[in-house]
């Protein structure tokens, strides 16, 4: 098929992105666990469709404890990727079809999700900015009454509310970026699941083909 590889890489940005949101991925991804080979073994059988969803859980759970070994994957090792049987149809790219699809559910879950915690933000920043303004308009009503230490505290308050507004911000704008990229992973899925429903309908009718052959 020739995308093995490349699912596999996919699959890992997207688990990056589900598992740390608002965390930077850098150009090149790197694997900061203990063995940067096995992992990327784990995720280029899973990309190439020779280990499913459940062995790959399974190994992604050793992985995570530091007990994945070179020998739990061994017995993928003599595989070939996707390789064709005509009359039990191709369950190697069934499997491929299904971690794809699988990403694009979690993938849309967490998007709606972020998107509800960004318009709660946006919300309470309005709210903000609006405060900040009543603190000011109330500090200039001080200064016009000759109360300068009322005007002090109205513009101390003013202040404290724009710091919690920008640390707020940073987070809205973290959530912007994250949802970009969310929309970019889905984009590339989704071409790839279309990629992977064309190879299976053609499986099928080469293997219906080949089983009214007499």
């Amino acid at each position: 098929m020739g995308c093995g590889s490349i699912l596999g890489d996919l699959f890992y940005l997207a688990d990056s992105l589900l598992e740390s949101p608002r965390t930077q991925l850098p150009p090149q991804m790197e694997y900061r666990g203990g063995n940067k080979g096995l992992h990327a073994q784990l995720y280029q059988r899973y990309g190439q469709g020779l280990i499913n969803e459940e062995v790959f859980n399974a190994f992604r759970k050793l992985e995570d404890r530091g007990a994945l070994r070179p020998a739990d994957l061994a017995v993928h090792q003599g595989k070939s990727p996707l390789r064709r049987s005509p009359r039990k149809g191709d369950s190697e790219l069934q499997n491929t079809l299904r971690g794809v699809h699988s990403r694009l559910t979690q993938l849309a879950e967490t998007r709606a999700n972020s998107n509800k915690v960004l318009q709660d933000l946006e919300a309470r920043l309005a709210n903000l900015d609006k405060a900040a303004a009543q603190k000011e308009q109330k500090a200039r009503q001080a200064v016009g009454e000759n109360d300068e230490d009322l005007a002090r505290r109205r513009l101390s308050e003013k202040t404290d509310l724009l710091k919690n507004h920008a640390r707020l911000d940073a987070q809205a704008q973290a959530l912007r970026e994250d949802l970009i990229r969310l929309d970019h992973l889905r984009s590339q899925l989704e071409s790839k699941a279309a990629e992977l429903e064309a190879m299976c309908s053609r499986e099928e009718v080469a293997n219906f083909g080949d089983d009214s052959v007499i």
